[in-house]
């Protein structure tokens, strides 16, 4: 048996790689990042290069496509944004493969933070209030108008990308033009979100066809960036709303595959806020797996077409680090000049403390990921301990709609 694994410059890759590994498949992966730790697992059989997603997403799409014509695969597993890109190609890739994934539209509709306001409301979630500028202008005068700290987000971003924070609201306007700017987002202006004080609840779902199959619910203990962002440490909790709203979603979407959901946890009173739809899988997945749900198994079951029965209760109190991350986490702390001594001293007796949990990525029967994760980050140690340090990781793993769209029809005529 043999599957084709996309993007495996994650943590979330490199699981699903070693779990398919177990199971039985000879795995082959995809990635247009030089070093892609988990490409070089020993659960992987082969190994290609591709053009970059993000900035050749039809050369990346290209590549794809000539490795499902070339060679029999049993199904294809894209990870991460590259599913978004893959998606408009299902038709394609069905001709040689199985492949799981709702329509382009579908996936890009459930992924737009402005469109979340509507279908949020439609399926009866709660949302933090949310204002969508069609100007800059006009964005200035509602940022004038607003008393209370907010949050910046680009309409489509993964993993924090982009987003800011502003405590102070008389730095609201020249936050947002910074924003504005350095991701190019005139066209697109970003939403201006209440700032919910609380904690990280997270959700991995596999649903069929509206129906949520299994899931995992976790809270983030620690995040980077620590304002908000990717948990580096995590741990399952009971979140009956999340499940509820996860449920409502689902059922809205008519859902088919992995979907993964954000809530901010009011600290005050304890209700949940939606923050943010990924419609793909998650890290959280890892997680899942040693809380007793085996998502990837199940997955390969709704692949291949089987009906499968709703899959058992998560164990709750499970942790699981991704080590190099949570290391960063310590590291942004003890460089951020808002901390105090006292503050920092408190961040590593935090991070030293020992509990048990379980690794993304260290295990000492696949050690090779590691030591290229490693060697890849002290070559990189300056950027990494910048403001946009986390960056890096995404630069090649994010799907930009508008490069897509833009090369189209000149690429058409090749894939078709």
């Amino acid at each position: 048996m043999r599957v084709l694994v996309t993007t495996p410059s994650t943590p979330t890759s490199l699981f699903l790689v070693r779990r398919l590994h177990q199971m039985g498949y000879r795995v082959t992966t995809i990635d247009s990042h030089v070093p892609s730790f988990a490409s070089y697992s020993n659960a992987v059989s082969k190994r290609i290069l591709a053009p970059s997603l993000r900035y050749e997403p039809h050369g990346f799409a290209k590549a794809v496509l000539d490795e499902l014509k070339q060679e029999q695969y049993d199904f294809y597993l894209p990870v991460l944004e590259c599913g978004f890109l893959m998606s408009y190609y299902r038709d394609v890739v069905r001709q040689y493969t199985k492949m799981v994934t709702m329509p382009f539209e579908d996936i890009t509709h459930a992924h737009n933070k402005d469109a979340m306001l509507d279908y949020a409301r439609r399926a009866n979630v709660r949302v933090p209030r949310t204002l969508a500028p069609d100007s800059l202008d006009s964005a200035h005068d509602m940022l004038t108008s607003l008393d209370s700290p907010i949050v910046i987000k680009p309409r489509v971003a993964c993993n924090a990308h982009g987003q800011r924070i502003v405590l102070d609201p008389k730095r609201a306007i020249a936050e947002y033009d910074q924003v504005v700017k350095e991701y190019g987002l005139q066209d697109h202006l970003p939403i201006i979100q209440q700032h919910i004080k609380g904690t990280l609840i997270s959700t991995v779902n596999l649903a069929v066809e509206g129906e949520v199959k299994g899931n995992v619910v976790f809270r983030a203990l620690r995040t980077v960036p620590a304002s908000g962002g990717t948990s580096s440490y995590r741990e399952t909790v009971s979140a009956p709303e999340a499940e509820l709203f996860d449920a409502r979603l689902i059922e809205h979407f008519r859902w088919t595959g992995f979907i993964s959901f954000d809530y901010m946890e009011d600290a005050a009173t304890g209700l949940l806020y939606l923050i943010d739809c990924n419609p793909r899988i998650a890290p959280g997945v890892i997680l899942a797996y040693h809380a007793g749900v085996d998502l990837v198994a199940a997955f390969t079951e709704v692949i291949h077409g089987r009906e499968i029965a709703r899959l058992p209760q998560q164990a709750n109190g499970v942790r699981c680090k991704l080590q190099f991350l949570d290391l960063g986490w310590l590291l942004y702390n003890l460089i951020d000049k808002e901390l105090t001594g006292r503050e920092k001293f408190q961040c590593f007796k935090t991070w030293i403390k020992r509990e048990k949990s379980y690794n993304d990525i260290e295990d000492i029967r696949d050690m090779r990921p590691w030591f290229a994760l490693y060697a890849y980050l002290l070559r990189n140690i300056r950027k990494l301990l910048g403001s946009d340090g986390g960056e890096i990781f995404l630069e090649h793993s994010l799907f930009d709609e508008e490069t897509f769209q833009s090369g189209l029809g000149e690429s058409a005529a090749t894939l078709f």
